[in-house]
């Protein structure tokens, strides 16, 4: 199992006036430093263009940055909001990132879910269709030579064959075929999970409850088999909040007075509680993370410290790592999210260094166990 990072970021202060835009990628930019130094395997940055407190519109241009500024990280996005490229300008770019990163950058492809990003470039929320589109013509674009065209519904291709007299069209992946593809999802029986599993692509969870996270996996492995690949626990990444400090106590003060308790008890915990409808039901999408026979308020962020996060001293960290492990059947890797400490960095820096110096190579031969509940084991990608 390996340890990672995903920073949506989170930057309350920059909402608030209090941080410039710079000083957010000064941060972001900080906390690959210390990933790459201490020796996470994964630092994620997401997209979106107009929510003020995740404040990036372009995960691209930060792998860029943060690839001059590491040497073995991992770096992805979670993910290239595909309506809101084109994606043959898209597919280029990113075969570029990844000579950039000498093979470090790892895609990640959604629709978008944020219904001001949606209305801002015209496609409206979530545009599944255009984003089964950009796919094909990215992959077309990475793996095909040309020449060859595409006439889509939102987009047309017309790859020209390579020539002496311009020597290319040239540009393939530093990858090959390609980077690894992620795609995330948050329901139990997500339809990014099936559409990800179809297309050979990884697994990202969310951060749900156990029981989502099984129907998750059971989602994608029985597709992928379907789809005649083979799926393979060491690709599923699962999002969880980890954090790290001395002692028990320690670490469980720092996550509640601090900026990741803050976050949430502020900003993600509220929109989990809020009710809606689905299919003539009210729910909430925090019920995802609850125990059996809890309500939704009952969720609070006491609760999740102590029931749903992995917090504690490097040794309690190992043991509910462990445990979140087995009880899965096995992941391939643990992310967390970024909060901003860097009004006071040093908790922070001294958590991810007790993450990746003392947690990890303890953690590091765990594994997947068995692929699903109802599937034999499989390996291979």
């Amino acid at each position: 199992m390996e340890l990672g990072l995903f920073s949506p970021p989170y930057a309350q202060e920059y909402v608030a006036g209090r941080r410039t835009l710079q000083e957010v990628i000064e941060w972001d930019l900080q906390i690959a430093r210390w990933a790459d130094e201490y020796g996470l395997a994964e630092l994620f940055f997401a997209e979106h263009h107009t929510i003020g407190h995740e404040p990036n519109p372009a995960p691209d241009l930060m792998i860029a940055a943060a690839g001059r500024e590491t040497q073995r990280l991992r770096l992805g996005a979670a993910a290239h909001l595909l309506p809101y490229h084109n994606p043959i300008a898209l597919a280029s770019r990113l075969m570029y990132l990844d000579h950039m990163t000498g093979g470090r950058y790892i895609a990640g492809f959604a629709p978008g879910s944020f219904p001001t990003d949606g209305q801002l470039f015209g496609v409206g929320q979530g545009n599944a269709k255009m984003m089964d589109e950009a796919i094909d013509i990215i992959e077309a674009m990475w793996t095909r030579q040309g020449p060859f065209r595409i006439e889509g519904e939102f987009w047309t291709v017309d790859m020209p064959a390579h020539t002496s007299q311009w020597n290319g069209p040239h540009l393939k992946p530093f990858q090959r075929p390609r980077p690894e593809v992620v795609m995330t999802g948050v329901q139990p029986t997500s339809p990014t999970f099936a559409d990800a599993a179809r297309r050979g692509f990884s697994p990202m969870s969310q951060q749900v409850g156990m029981a989502a996270l099984r129907q998750q996996w059971e989602t994608y492995a029985t597709t992928a088999i379907e789809a005649g690949h083979t799926p393979d626990r060491a690709n599923w990444r699962v999002m969880r909040d980890v954090f790290v400090a001395g002692t028990d106590e320690e670490a469980r003060r720092l996550f509640l007075s601090g900026p990741a308790g803050r976050t949430w008890d502020e900003l993600v915990l509220p929109t989990f509680r809020v009710v809606r409808d689905r299919g003539g039901k009210p729910y909430a999408l925090g019920e995802l993370l609850l125990d059996p026979g809890m309500t939704i308020d009952e969720l609070t962020l006491d609760w999740m410290v102590d029931h749903f996060f992995i917090v504690g001293s490097p040794d309690t960290v190992v043991e509910k790592i462990t445990r979140f492990n087995e009880d899965l059947g096995g992941v391939g890797a643990l992310l967390s999210f970024t909060f901003d400490f860097s009004r006071d960095p040093e908790p922070y820096r001294r958590h991810l260094e007790l993450l990746g110096r003392e947690v990890g190579p303890q953690i590091a031969t765990l594994g997947p166990r068995v692929a699903t509940l109802s599937i034999p084991a499989v390996t291979g990608a």
